[in-house]
């Protein structure tokens, strides 16, 4: 099992990361919901279809919560 790890939000490891990584989104062509339009600024994560604004928070959390992860193997790695 995973260690406790901090939300990636306040995860000093990501700070970088963070930088690199923004969300963009925009409105989707859609007059009768509010549905986003979202990608990584990075490009290396798009949401697949048109999504409201939770949808688009939780599928972007997954995204930086992978890339937590990977920076912290990362530094585990370079330490040891």
């Amino acid at each position: 099992m995973e260690s406790e790890r901090p939300y990636w939000v306040d995860d000093p490891v990501m700070d970088e990361v963070r930088t690199a990584h923004r969300l963009n989104w925009e409105p989707a062509d859609d007059d009768h919901c509010q549905l986003y339009l979202a990608s990584c600024s990075a490009g290396d994560w798009e949401a697949g279809r048109p999504l409201d604004a939770s949808a688009v928070q939780e599928e972007w959390d997954l995204h930086m919560g992978r890339l937590q992860d990977e920076q912290r193997r990362s530094v585990v790695q370079a330490s040891g």
